[in-house]
């Protein structure tokens, strides 16, 4: 059986606004140390089929990730290629409505390309949402 990451926040705040701000406001909340260029900026193309890419300041760009599925304003499913283009991970991303507000949902998987690296990669994935999910509740809960 796979191993599967899963990390969790709750946000002060509706789901609408969650999905907002974490696909049309990325470049002002993401981590500047958890992207490729920290003084670039990202921008993620809200459609199947588009991506999150970080763009450097000479105007290199580096897919990030892959939209496989958004279905606004509760999920967004990314095939995510930081680690290793030539071996994605799976990343699905649920916004729900709790007493407190939302409840966002990351679940973070190997694909048949990216098994054998798994287990050599998924610290690194923990720290990368473990930073990036409460810069996103520090972001809405400061707006």
């Amino acid at each position: 059986m796979d191993e599967i990451l899963t990390r969790n926040i709750t946000l002060k705040c509706d789901v609408a606004h969650a999905f907002d701000v974490f696909t049309s406001k990325v470049d002002l909340w993401w981590p500047r140390g958890h992207r490729r260029t920290s003084n670039g900026s990202l921008r993620l193309q809200p459609v199947t089929g588009g991506a999150l890419i970080d763009r450097a300041p000479d105007g290199g760009e580096w897919r990030m990730a892959e939209i496989a599925e958004i279905d606004p304003p509760n999920l967004l499913r990314l095939d995510w290629y930081p680690g290793s283009p030539a071996a994605p991970t799976a990343v699905e991303i649920r916004f729900a409505p709790i007493a407190e507000g939302t409840r966002v949902t990351v679940t973070h998987r190997p694909l048949l390309e990216s098994k054998s690296i798994w287990q050599q990669r998924v610290a690194v994935f923990a720290k990368g949402w473990e930073a990036v999910l409460p810069a996103l509740k520090r972001f809405i809960e400061e707006d």
